[in-house]
Parts: C-alpha cells; sequence; structure tokens
C-alpha cells in the first residue's frame, strides 16, 4: 500500500515519499482506491515528462483522447490545448499561447465557478489528474467532497433527495462575467443522489451545471438548489489546494466539484489536465 496521510480536514488523501515516475500497476490501483473513498488524492514534488504522465494515467483506464484537428469534432474547441507528445490526452490550462497564437482552457484570469468534468454525458470521465508544470505557485483550487456531505445529512432530509432527478445544462459558462447562454439536455436525467464503484453513496450535484430537479417546478428546485449547494460547500466539506509546482491533484467527478480562484498571473501558470476512468479492480473488499 502507498504511503500516505490525511490532511487536517480529516479526509483529502496526501500521498508521501512517491514518485509517480516509479510508479507500479500496484500503486496505481491503491491510489485508485483512495480516490474512490476520498475524492481527492494529493502528491506534491513531482518531476514529470509528458511521456511519463501518459505512461500512468494509461495505468489507469481508458483517457479521454480529445479530436482537435477534426473541424466536424466538438473537440476541435480545444485545439491550441493539447499538449505535443501527448498522443492528444492531455490539455494545457493556461492563458499561454502557443506558436499559433492558441491558448490553453480556462485561461481567464477570473474565478473558474464550482464544476465537475463534462457533466452533459453518462460516458463522462470518472477522475481528473491536474499536474502543476509551472507558475502555479499562489493559486488556489478548492476541492469538495459529497460523500462527506451526504452522510452527515440526517436520513429524513435523505430520503427527500434520494428520488431526485438532475435536468443538466450544456455550454455552461463557468466565468461571472460572461452569459450562459444554456440549453437542456435532453434524454439525461442522472441521479443527485448516486454509488460510486466502491459503493460510497452521495451527491452528484454541479449546480451551476443544473437548471432544476425533474418534476419539480423552477421555484421548488430553485429552493433546493441554493440550499444544498451552501450546504455542500461548508469548509468542513472542503480542500483547498495551494498550488506549488510540481504538485498532482487527482479528484473523482461524480461525488465531488471543484472551483479554481482568481489568479491574475494565468499567462505564466501552466497545468496538465488528464480525464480517464477508474483501472478494472475491486474497489469494495
Amino acid at each position: 500500500m502507498v504511503k500516505y496521510k490525511l490532511h487536517e480536514n480529516g479526509w483529502t488523501i496526501l500521498l508521501e515519499d512517491f514518485d509517480f515516475r516509479s510508479a507500479t500497476q500496484e500503486d496505481i490501483n491503491d491510489i485508485a482506491k483512495l480516490v474512490a473513498t476520498n475524492t481527492c488524492v494529493v502528491c506534491k514534488n513531482q518531476n514529470l515528462s509528458t511521456q511519463d504522465e501518459v505512461r500512468i494515467v494509461k495505468m489507469f483506464k481508458d483517457p479521454q483522447y480529445f479530436d482537435t484537428r477534426n473541424e466536424n469534432s466538438i473537440d476541435n474547441m480545444f485545439r491550441g490545448a493539447e499538449v505535443d507528445g501527448s498522443e492528444n490526452i492531455i490539455l494545457r490550462v493556461s492563458a499561454e499561447k502557443d506558436e499559433e497564437g492558441l491558448t490553453g482552457i480556462a485561461g481567464h484570469d477570473s474565478e473558474m465557478q464550482w464544476h465537475a468534468n463534462d457533466q452533459t454525458t453518462p460516458e463522462r470521465k470518472s477522475i481528473v489528474w491536474l499536474y502543476s508544470v509551472k507558475g502555479s505557485k499562489g493559486s488556489r483550487t478548492t476541492y469538495n467532497n459529497n460523500i462527506m456531505s451526504y452522510e452527515h445529512l440526517d436520513i429524513e432530509k435523505r430520503k427527500i433527495l434520494e428520488n431526485l432527478k438532475l435536468t443538466i445544462l450544456q455550454n455552461v459558462s463557468l466565468r461571472e462575467d460572461e452569459d450562459d447562454g444554456t440549453a437542456k439536455i435532453e434524454n439525461y436525467t442522472p441521479n443527485l443522489v448516486v454509488e460510486n464503484i466502491a459503493g460510497k453513496r452521495g451527491f452528484y450535484f454541479p449546480f451551476l451545471q443544473i437548471s432544476g430537479f425533474e418534476g419539480l417546478t423552477e421555484e421548488e428546485s430553485k429552493e433546493i438548489i441554493n440550499w444544498l449547494s451552501e450546504y455542500t460547500t461548508q469548509e468542513k466539506f472542503c480542500y483547498h489546494h495551494d498550488w506549488d509546482d510540481g504538485d498532482v491533484v487527482i479528484a473523482e467527478q461524480w461525488l465531488g466539484i471543484h472551483k479554481r480562484w482568481p489568479f491574475n498571473l494565468i499567462e505564466d501558470r501552466l497545468l496538465h489536465r488528464i480525464a480517464f476512468d477508474f483501472p478494472d479492480q475491486d474497489y469494495k473488499s
């Protein structure tokens, strides 16, 4: 088992004396179990090449491929964000421009509001990896734990929420200074309360990426969204990651959401982002 300790919040996993460059499949399986049960795993002081990252995430499962050069693909919106030599599975998170003058994703310096990975499809990847390459010191990302927020709720409130289904939005802007231009996703209404691969129950609740709950009025939905968004982002359910170069943060995307705080040196900051799934193994024993 990989060596780790718990953050002072009691739930975030902090790997100790670990170097991803020498990670074995057994190590990756152990880390995947920790992600599944605790939603967020942090590892500092890494020095990874692009080839290292590709090798590592392939030991998880099915990293997301971005077809950025196909003008007929929705992935074309990420053109310029792809990392050379990454087999189009790593995207740059940065305002730094490439040789074509294109920035990476999330290149604005304002807050990137609470969200989860790709809310529009049930085939969405369950894990997001962020690796700080350079210029990240002074920036902050906050993650929440919706396993804990669910478990801390009394039984009666859980029963009220367990049968609710989300109305999902597409084309959501996560910037306060931009209009959403959103539309509802048809024929996809995921449950508010879900069970992940490790049998952990909690809230799938990217509250800024939904319009309400199926079968409820706009007013009824708004009341629940306002209350539950404030409840699930309480300090005790949050981990604030203050970035240093060389940090890796791996976060579960069904039972946790995250946000990036404003950072005015976004052109100097470069993170690598990869999305993938849990490797096949027994998570419940």
